[in-house]
């Protein structure tokens, strides 16, 4: 993988990106003392590429520093009785691919113990979804304090920054985004040049929150759709230029309008109460 990239770089395209992401994932971690970082791997396009970028970014920092502390990758693994086997396969060929160290770690049990004891909060799939994201959550988080690493986000552009689709406290707590200006089309071809196995560029996107969840088939609607619908809109395009443009049905195109809007909240810091305090 990693020579394929080497050989030089051209100003656009695949090339120049790597290089790009590279360097900022080597800001997000040496440049804040970071030891290394840890991403969730469910063998999906959008971990499975950011673990590839890091990997290369991670070897080119050590290979050019080989007197400083080296940068480490831990990939891992959180399967729920939810998740296809297959998930935790592809997990683990990723890992092995890239020859990092990776664990497997259940959060069934995790997951049931909160049911358990308050099944209150816990109405139907979706709020068991964003505890099993939740749960995910917190395990990379701990792996990441007591290694001194920074946690890698895999949001990308049409999941996080157009729709909001993402748990706010579970795959959503993350040190960065470093595909977060990448579309889903745009992840795959990334992918494709890094080296990742056709199979997994090709996955149908799954969060694996509930038996048979796929994306695209929660949402009624494909990425491809959700990146043109919403660059019509930033180009100022309203919902009837929208469909003229694409031909899409005009619930899509709303649909796509309401998420943006209603899921702001989660692309934003916590807001602080405004208060005048005058010291004499």
């Amino acid at each position: 993988m990693t020579n394929k990239i080497k050989k030089g770089y051209f100003k656009y395209g695949p090339k120049y990106a790597v290089k790009e992401l590279a360097e900022q994932i080597l800001e997000w971690t040496v440049g804040t003392g970071a030891r290394g970082a840890v991403v969730g791997l469910s063998g999906g396009i959008d971990s499975t590429t950011t673990a590839y970028l890091c990997k290369f970014a991670f070897d080119n920092y050590n290979s050019a520093n080989p007197k400083n502390e080296q940068l480490n990758l831990l990939g891992l693994i959180m399967p729920s009785n939810t998740n296809n086997p297959k998930d935790t396969k592809d997990g683990k060929r990723v890992a092995e691919d890239l020859g990092i160290e990776y664990r497997i770690i259940s959060i069934q049990h995790m997951a049931d113990a909160f049911m358990k004891e308050i099944p209150e909060v816990l109405q139907n799939k979706f709020d068991i979804g964003n505890l099993y994201s939740e749960l995910r959550a917190t395990v990379l988080s701990r792996y990441g304090g007591v290694n001194n690493y920074r946690i890698m986000g895999t949001g990308n552009k049409d999941e996080d920054y157009v729709l909001g689709y993402f748990t706010k406290r579970g795959d959503g707590a993350v040190d960065n985004n470093i595909l977060g200006n990448l579309p889903k089309r745009l992840v795959r071809e990334l992918a494709a040049f890094l080296g990742v196995q056709k199979d997994l560029v090709q996955r149908i996107p799954t969060a694996g929150l509930w038996d048979g969840q796929t994306d695209e088939g929660e949402l009624g609607y494909t990425y491809d759709q959700v990146e043109i619908i919403q660059a019509c809109y930033d180009k100022g395009k309203n919902p009837e230029e929208i469909q003229k443009i694409t031909n899409y049905d005009m619930k899509i195109i709303k649909d796509v309008y309401s998420r943006h809007k209603t899921t702001e909240h989660k692309r934003q810091l916590p807001p602080v109460g405004k208060v005048t305090l005058e010291y004499r």
